[in-house]
């Protein structure tokens, strides 16, 4: 009966990457039908004024949304995956935390950007809208892409380790295919992500190839992982109606 206490712990976890698709779907789509991108902190501010939502999702807030709702998978992954090597799958389950973290909380201080812009807006002085311009400023650089990335390479590590414990085991959730394509998938597609975070400082070119490499192989990963899920929250409940 160790499985059933974990159903809706799976449940959550299968469901969780596909709400995360959702939004990074809707997301792309709102960007690549909007306005274009800011350029300044004075940009951002305008933008703020005359459409909040669309500002919040340049601002990539539903990212908060989506990462926290990963970290709900890697715990059912742990939950679904000890058995299979309990050491590496506690190492991982930590690893993608941490991640989730660092990305998350800068996600969340650039927020601070939309009461920033309604001061700017309401400010009665040149002097006054200045000051909250620099405000604005100094908030995007704390708020920068390096912590996000950071985050992105936590999760690629713990996606890695979690890939590389189902491989030689060629068992996820009952299923030997599903094994073999959640472990195969996942190592090529977490050193692809690896690699492109190097490549960005080494060689942009040639990240800028491995960029939508990297992202589709990992929404396929996604995939596969609450496909696994859902088949072991089937196999919990089944075990959980089975009487003593």
């Amino acid at each position: 009966m160790a499985k059933a206490k974990w159903r809706t712990l799976y449940r959550a976890g299968a469901v969780a990457p596909l709400i995360a698709l959702v939004l990074y779907f809707s997301q792309f789509i709102i960007m690549a039908l909007g306005e274009p991108f800011p350029a300044t902190v004075a940009e951002w501010f305008a933008l703020f004024q005359r459409n909040k939502l669309l500002g919040l999702w340049y601002l990539n807030a539903l990212d908060i949304i989506s990462f926290t709702l990963l970290g709900i998978m890697f715990l059912a992954l742990y939950a679904a995956l000890r058995n299979v090597s309990p050491s590496w799958m506690l190492i991982a389950v930590y690893v993608a935390l941490l991640g989730v973290i660092v990305f998350v909380v800068p996600r969340v201080l650039a927020l601070a950007m939309l009461p920033l812009s309604d001061l700017h807006a309401a400010a009665p002085t040149e002097a006054e809208k200045a000051i909250y311009l620099a405000a604005g400023e100094t908030l995007s650089n704390v708020t920068t892409a390096t912590p996000q990335t950071v985050g992105f390479q936590l999760t690629a590590v713990a996606g890695l380790i979690i890939s590389a414990a189902i491989l030689p085991s060629r068992d996820f959730a009952g299923s030997a295919t599903l094994g073999r394509a959640a472990g195969i998938l996942g190592i090529v597609g977490f050193c692809v992500a690896l690699a492109n975070y190097v490549c960005r400082i080494v060689a942009p070119p040639l990240a800028a190839i491995l960029m939508p490499i990297s992202g589709l192989l990992w929404l396929v990963w996604w995939l596969i992982m609450s496909i696994g899920l859902f088949r072991q929250s089937r196999c919990a409940s089944s075990q959980a109606a089975v009487p003593d």
